[in-house]
This record gives C-alpha cells, structure tokens and sequence, in this order.
C-alpha cells in the first residue's frame, strides 16, 4: 500500500502549487472551482457528486484521486485504497464548462466508524509546444478536499451547516512546548471529526487570534499541534467555531 506524508505546515486544506521556475512571471490559463468542499456519505447512501467548473481561458485536463487520511504523530498521512473511487478519473472540462465527477462507496464503513478520505484534484499540464520559446512559471494546480464516509449508529445530519456533530465533553486543549517554542495541542476522543475554525485564545483580559478562518481538522482519537505567536504562553480559555449543534466551543485548559 502507498504511503506519504504532509507536515501541518505544508497541508493546505484546498490548494497546492507546484511549477518550474523559468522567469520572474508566471502562466496559468485554467482557473477552477470545485463544489461541494465538504462531501460525504452516510451508511445509506452508496455515491455522491462532486462538480468540477473551468472559469479559465482553455480547457484543463484533471485527474480525481481518493486517498485514505488518517493522523499520525503530527503528520498529514496518505494511503492508497479502493473503498471509495472517483468516476470519471480523469477529464477534460472545456473553457466556461462543468463536469460532474461520482464518488462512488464501494464498501461499507464499519458500523460506528466515521472515516476519512480526502479527494485530490490535479491539473494535468498539456504538453509543451517545443516550436515557441517557453516563458514564465508554469503552474500545476492541486486541490486536497475532506471526504469523510459513516457507518451505521452514527448520527448524520442531510440539512445544516454541518452533517456530523462532534461532542465537546470528548475535547480537550492545552498548551504544550515543542523544541521551545508554545504550541496550541487540541485532542478529540470522539467518534467523528473535529472541524475548527475562528480560533481565539484569551489570557489576562488580551485575545490572540490563532485562526481567523479555517485552522484544520483533527481526525477521531487523535490530536494535533498548533505554533502559537510570542506572547500568550497560558491561556485561560479557547473560543473556536466547530461543527457542534451550537457551533461554539469555549473552554478552560484540561489534560
């Protein structure tokens, strides 16, 4: 089974670029929007959609992947599978044009079992034309979205902001030092998926910003660290917008 890892620094949640440098400009002639950011399957449903826009000025070439997500030891871990797929793989979406992509379950999750995919997008770069000189940085775009499948007895929600409701008696945060430095650790013993958002630490009557939109997920039974800016080293209370019925979480520290 294929393995890779991401560090947290590196595990942009919608968008990576990667290209070769040739002059100080660069050249991207697709520019997409993918819909929804956040799929998912319940125990009852074997597929979903997934639409794929070219805004851009030529068409773009995409490949579909699904990976199985999982955390480990501060790292973004990637494996290969076959338990959910992509269909069609790969497409060509014309200038101004959609595509419809399946994700399609080809096995059940275990009853109780929240799991977590993510669905890489790649533009395929067209070929390059050797008859014309080459110019500026060609871009090579990848978006990384959450795909997250349920199992039977776990409660899934088809309208609302969010589908699956994490408990927050299950959620603990604290402040721990790595190689020095302050870092924000957030540790969920739920059966489903944290997302946090909006993120605010208080200490001493002053509020830090840890996250003004998006801070990233943490996986069921797992935890995840955050770098925290110089100046607040003991907060007293954490206030984050989670998927939670009443999407805020405040809280004191604790183990």
């Amino acid at each position: 089974m294929r393995q890779f890892a991401i560090p947290p620094a590196a595990g942009a949640t919608l968008l990576l670029v990667a290209g070769l440098l040739v002059t100080g400009k660069s050249q991207a002639a697709a520019t997409i929007l993918i819909w929804p950011i956040d799929p998912w399957l319940s125990a009852e449903r074997n597929a979903t959609e997934l639409w794929i826009e070219n805004q851009g000025t030529a068409t773009a070439t995409m490949q579909v992947r699904i990976v199985r997500w999982r955390q480990e030891n501060g790292y973004e871990r990637y494996e290969s599978q076959q338990e959910v797929v992509a269909s069609p793989p790969i497409l060509n979406v014309a200038q101004d044009d959609k595509q419809l992509i399946r994700l399609i379950k080809q096995a059940p999750a275990p009853a109780g079992v929240e799991k977590a995919y993510r669905i890489i997008v790649d533009e395929i770069p067209e070929p390059n034309d050797t008859s014309k000189p080459q110019m500026g940085l060609r871009l090579q775009m990848r978006y990384s979205i959450p795909l997250f499948v349920y199992g039977e007895g776990i409660k899934t929600f088809a309208k609302g902001e969010h589908h699956a409701l994490v408990d927050t008696q299950k959620l603990r945060w604290r402040v721990v030092q790595e190689a020095g430095k302050p870092m924000l650790e957030i540790s969920n013993r739920d059966a489903v998926h944290l997302r946090l958002s909006n993120v605010l630490l208080h200490q001493s009557g002053r509020t830090q910003t840890v996250a003004q939109g998006l801070l990233g997920y943490v996986l069921p039974g797992e935890s995840r660290r955050w770098p925290l800016v110089a100046g607040i080293t003991h907060p007293n209370e954490m206030t984050a917008t989670i998927n939670a019925r009443d999407a805020k979480w405040h809280s004191a520290p604790g183990d």
